[in-house]
């Protein structure tokens, strides 16, 4: 069965989901220990999950600022727009993500991202194992 998404869809049963970058997303508010610097705004919309709750897809978005982010689980990202400076805590290693590119955040990693353009990205999420 292949179905096209909506906010409302998401908890229905389909073997494969089918969406588009959408208009807006629901705001959502950042714990306030992640915001360092900047505008906490932030947006998400989830669009898939798996049947056992354990992994669901989605897209986010956040304004330019700087932010720490404690990866409690594994997550694949694909950046649609924006550009995001990345330091993984407790190195000098920075990698620099742009509109185009994907990244993978294993579970336990904790970053400090420095959005230098808002971004928009599509994520897919897996919980601790």
């Amino acid at each position: 069965m292949l179905t096209r998404c909506t906010i409302d869809d998401v908890n229905e049963p389909s073997t494969v989901t089918v969406t588009a970058v959408p208009d807006r997303l629901d705001a959502l508010e950042l714990p306030p220990h992640e915001v360092l610097e900047g505008s906490p705004h932030a947006g998400l919309r989830f669009t898939a999950k798996s049947a056992d709750d354990e992994a669901a897809a989605g897209f986010w978005s956040c304004e330019v600022g700087r932010y720490e982010f404690v990866f409690d689980y594994d997550e694949f990202v694909y950046l649609i727009r924006g550009e995001i400076v990345i330091t993984e805590a407790g190195s000098n290693r920075t990698l620099v993500l742009r509109a185009g590119e994907s990244a993978h955040f294993p579970q336990g990693t904790t970053s400090i991202w420095q959005v230098t353009q808002p971004v928009l990205k599509y994520f897919v999420a897996r919980r601790p194992y």
